[in-house]
Parts: C-alpha cells; structure tokens; sequence
C-alpha cells in the first residue's frame, strides 16, 4: 500500500504584501543609534550627558569611556577616576552626567557610556579648542595692479575650525569667508576695512585697517 506523502502549499500572495510590515516592525524594534558633536573652550567645562531614559533608579553601575579608556567607573561599592581625569571630572550618580573641568586638547576625542555593564548605543564627539586670537590684518599690493589683497592673520592652532569675516567699516561683507580679501581700486568709498575669526567657541575681531586705496595713502 502506497502513503500518500503530505501535500506542501507554498506561501499565498497574502505573505508577500505583509513582508513590508513585518520588516518595518523588525526595524522599529531594533535600537537606535544616536551621536552628537560638543565644541568646548580650552580652560573650560562640559557636562556630558547620557541618551534620555539610558539612566534610572535602578541603575547600578555606570562606566564612562573615551575611546577604549576608563574615565570614570561608579558601581555599588566604588567610584573611580582613571588618569587625566582625576581631580577634574565629577559623575552625577543619579543623571550619569559627566562633567569635566580645566579642558585640555588632549581631551577631544569620542565619549560613551555604559549602563549596567551593557555599552549604550550612544557616542559624543568632543572636541575641546583653544578661543582664537585678536587677528591682525597685513597687506599686499603688487605694483602695476589696481588691487590689494588683505590678509587675516593669527595662530589658529588648536582653534581650527575657522571661519573668517570681512568688515568694510562696520558693516559685513556679504561672501566674504576666505583668510584672504581683495580690495580693488573702486573701494575708495570705504574707510577702513577689519577682520573677525570666528570659531564655535570664540570670535575676536582686528583693529581698523585703512583703505591703501583712499586719497593719498596709495596710488595705483
């Protein structure tokens, strides 16, 4: 006597239009990565905080890390500071957050944090920069031309990134974001000219510089 084998149907069209919905509630269920970026003055302080809802009454132990070492380690027991971190930093056991005070460069770098010894999918880039200097503007006007370029000089180091804005009197030059400016011999209308550098934590502006193309100063 023949058995007759189980009959196998394959998966209806049903299926394939629920496949969307099925990856979406995968998607919506997997967790969700979060990085943000702090700019922070040299000499200063900044709190870093951990991702909302990462921290709660029950928390037990909290790990704060740059890149793969210790800053910080808080568990039932004990809570340790590691190297530079020593004497400038203080953790909020009841937030996680994490401050940190006389910032140096050496302190930039990427930041996480671990809740209960799982790693929390959360990362801060900190970047710690000196303030900028008071620019200064220096000149140069090739012979035979009917332009000046005018120069925003300065120690940057450290302070990068910078950015760069002309003044012709008082008012901003609008496109004008480049170190160097070119002043041509129809800008007699205009005073003096000045430079700002601008940084995310800082911003100083030059003393006046006198347009080489005003009467008598310079002739082209």
């Amino acid at each position: 006597m023949i058995s007759s084998s189980p009959v196998k149907t394959l998966p209806g069209p049903g299926w394939i239009l629920l496949l969307p919905f099925l990856l979406l509630r995968l998607l919506s269920a997997a967790p969700v990565s979060s990085e943000e970026t702090i700019y922070a003055k040299e000499g200063g302080k900044v709190t870093l905080k951990p991702k909302p809802g990462s921290v709660s009454d029950a928390t037990k132990s909290i790990i704060w890390k740059i890149g793969n070492d210790m800053v910080v380690d808080l568990d039932p027991d004990d809570l340790a500071y590691y190297g530079r971190f020593k004497a400038r930093s203080n953790l909020n056991n009841r937030t996680g957050e994490l401050t940190i005070t006389d910032l140096t460069f050496d302190l930039t770098g990427v930041y996480n944090i671990e809740i209960d010894n799982t790693p929390i999918d959360h990362k801060i880039n900190l970047f710690v920069l000196a303030p900028v200097p008071v620019p200064s503007i220096a000149s140069s006007c090739p012979e035979g031309t009917n332009t000046c370029d005018l120069i925003c000089e300065g120690n940057t180091v450290r302070a990068e990134p910078v950015t760069y804005i002309w003044m012709t009197d008082n008012a901003e030059v609008s496109n004008s974001s480049n170190k160097i400016y070119t002043v041509k011999g129809d800008s007699s209308g205009v005073r003096e000219f000045s430079c700002k550098m601008k940084n995310p934590v800082s911003e100083e502006r030059s003393k006046p510089f006198s347009n080489p193309f005003k009467a008598g100063e310079l002739t082209p």
